[in-house]
């Protein structure tokens, strides 16, 4: 009996523990459920919280992307040119204008180091001089290389939110028509001081050459019965004329004179020329053939028929000089109606002009000839702009020049329309 009842104790007590222990574990995996269901109430508004930030993040590169976009053109759009350099001195940007400048592709230099694309000679005067010794540039002057640029620079430190330097940036801006445009109007003072003396010498020397002259004629008179000396008097008078001549030409070039506008029949004109041209060379012995391509109607220009005749005559006579003994000048005429314009080219195969001389042709006292004043083409070129015309000149060593000359036609008024029409129904 004793051994039943404690194997009835044992049992029991077993089932107590086994009782126990699922209620234990029902209430643990209750516990479980609820954290369960917290962590995933957890997990879906941490989920939400995520769809949020990415939205955010996905509309905040959508703006940076279309600021950037925004900057990019900027930058494309200026006129100035821009470099961007890293703190390793490799380029990060270059814009349209910047390789405008350089002749390069803006694509090709992009991670290249800026010495490699811009050059060593512009080591310390671009940004890599700031990025290497720290001093930003101001207004320095350069000339870029690939190009005859001359541009004006200055630079940047680039920094971050933080304030740490990422990089330079290097804007220039082309400055080499203001320098043209300096040097332009410094050589039109010189011009002008130039002009001023030489009108009061002119007017100083005529004095003293009337004088000269008039005595030279009494004197020739005395000397009716000396034909050898009258020469010597004539060769005087022969010198004042010239010396006289050259002032005439100084007063012209530094006067504002006024011309007499006449009908000017310009073909007619320049065939006499060529005749003139094709005589002198003939007397002179000369292998030089002038010709003339003009057109075969008759060409009425507004103008001064002495200025005109001394222009053509004049750039006629330079090309015959520039050759040899021998070659080619040609006086051709072409109409410009639509820029109600004639123009006339004189045109040789001569020694041409060497590239440093071509802005001096029309300077005064310019020449590069031992003998001459110099004066020639100065005043044709005033000639021809007193008539509201230009000139220009085309010409390379050895292949001989190309002078180009356009002048206004008479403009076509209302009541030359009304005569003409008045003509042609009666």
């Amino acid at each position: 009996m004793n051994k039943v009842d404690k194997s009835s104790g044992d049992s029991s007590s077993e089932i107590g523990a086994l009782v126990n222990a699922f209620r234990y574990f029902n209430e643990a995996a209750s516990s479980l459920n609820v954290a369960y269901r917290r962590l995933e109430d957890r997990i879906e508004l941490l989920t939400r919280q995520l769809d949020e930030k990415d939205r955010e993040l996905y509309s905040r590169l959508r703006e940076l992307d279309r600021v950037t976009r925004y900057l990019s053109s900027l930058l494309e759009c200026i006129s100035s040119g821009v470099i961007a350099v890293d703190m390793d001195g490799n380029i990060t940007i270059f814009n349209r204008s910047a390789a405008e400048m350089t002749n390069v592709v803006a694509e090709s230099t992009i991670g290249k180091p800026y010495i490699e694309v811009m050059g060593e000679k512009n080591r310390d005067l671009g940004a890599v001089y700031t990025l290497l010794n720290g001093p930003e540039l101001r207004g320095v002057e350069k000339r870029l290389p690939g190009s005859d640029c001359q541009v004006e620079v200055n630079t940047t430190w680039v920094v971050d939110s933080l304030g740490e330097r990422i990089g330079v940036v290097e804007v220039f801006e082309d400055i080499s028509t203001l320098r043209r445009l300096q040097e332009r109007y410094e050589h039109q003072k010189v011009l002008s001081a130039m002009g001023e003396m030489a009108s009061a010498v002119a007017h100083e020397l005529r004095n003293p050459l009337a004088g000269i002259g008039g005595f030279a004629s009494i004197l020739k008179e005395d000397l009716a019965d000396d034909p050898a000396k009258q020469r010597l008097v004539n060769k005087i008078m022969q010198g004042v004329n010239d010396l006289d001549r050259v002032a005439g030409n100084l007063l012209f070039l530094t006067r504002r004179n006024e011309i007499r506008r006449d009908k000017v029949d310009l073909r007619a004109l320049l065939e006499d020329i060529v005749q003139l041209l094709q005589a002198e060379v003939h007397n002179k012995g000369l292998k030089v053939n002038v010709s003339a391509h003009l057109p075969r109607e008759n060409v009425d220009i507004n103008g001064d028929k002495e200025l005109l005749n001394m222009v053509f005559t004049n750039l006629g006579r330079n090309s015959i000089q520039s050759l040899t003994g021998e070659g080619n000048v040609t006086l051709r005429m072409d109409w410009m109606l639509l820029s109600n314009r004639v123009q006339v080219e004189v045109i040789d195969d001569g020694c041409g002009i060497e590239p440093e001389n071509i802005s001096k042709l029309f300077n005064p006292f310019f020449t590069t000839r031992s003998e001459g004043t110099g004066l020639g083409l100065a005043l044709v070129k005033k000639a021809i702009d007193l008539h509201k015309g230009f000139i220009d000149v085309v010409s390379h060593p050895g292949e001989g020049s190309r002078f180009r000359v356009q002048l206004p036609i008479k403009p076509f008024t209302p009541e030359t329309h009304e005569a003409k029409f008045e003509e042609k129904t009666v």
